[in-house]
């Protein structure tokens, strides 16, 4: 499975024979860590921009009025709070389990 995530997603060609070390699968499991990582962000960056667009611009048009800079302001900064509750609860909840 290392060789074939290194071979598709992370590393070229030469790498792939070089999968025995210990080293070298941490070294593969954090780039598979930071790729989801990577993903994670997307989706979010997706989600808000989708919510609040939708919630905050009537009228699309080439400049956002003083109303649609507040709300998205205001939309962006809600999202990102509720988000960071739901992460840190997550990680009580993960924690309290250990």
């Amino acid at each position: 499975l290392l060789k074939f995530a290194c071979a598709v997603f992370l590393c070229g060609s030469d790498s792939v024979g070089k999968m025995d070390g210990k080293s070298t699968k941490e070294d593969i499991m954090q780039a598979l860590k930071e790729e989801s990582d990577r993903e994670f962000m997307k989706d979010i960056l997706n989600s808000l921009s989708t919510k609040c667009f939708t919630k905050c611009v009537s009228k699309p048009g080439e400049r956002l009025d003083k109303a649609e800079q507040t709300c998205l302001a205001k939309c962006v900064d809600r999202f990102l709070d509720s988000r960071a509750v739901v992460f840190e609860t997550m990680q009580e909840r993960g924690s309290s389990r250990d």
